[in-house]
């Protein structure tokens, strides 16, 4: 049985595959924001956040980097690593790190 913080990394997966989308979008478009959905662990949040092109390729450098919305961390499975006026770039851990891996 899947744990909850394997569960947790391989939700924020399934986000970063559809942000993955709307960045190649945005890459062909030349913008310099791009509209994503945060990837919290919450598997119905599906808030918008506008993040620069520069911000969205170094969270996708790191397979266990995400970026979510101010308050929608969670301190069990993830570290935040830089925090932004609306939204933040976090590190997942332990088994949510390695479900994150997996997906990848």
């Amino acid at each position: 049985m899947e744990s909850r913080e394997a569960r947790r990394g391989s939700n924020e997966a399934v986000f970063r595959d559809v942000n993955e989308h709307i960045a190649e979008l945005g890459e062909r478009s030349r913008a310099g924001t791009i509209e994503i959905l945060c990837e919290c662990s919450d598997r119905t949040c599906t808030e918008p956040l506008s993040v620069s092109t520069g911000e969205y390729e170094e969270a996708r450098a790191t397979p266990t980097t995400f970026i979510i919305l101010a308050g929608h961390e969670d301190p069990s499975v993830e570290r935040v690593v830089r925090r932004r006026r609306d939204h933040l770039l976090v590190e997942k851990l332990g088994e949510a790190a390695e479900a994150a891996i997996a997906a990848e």
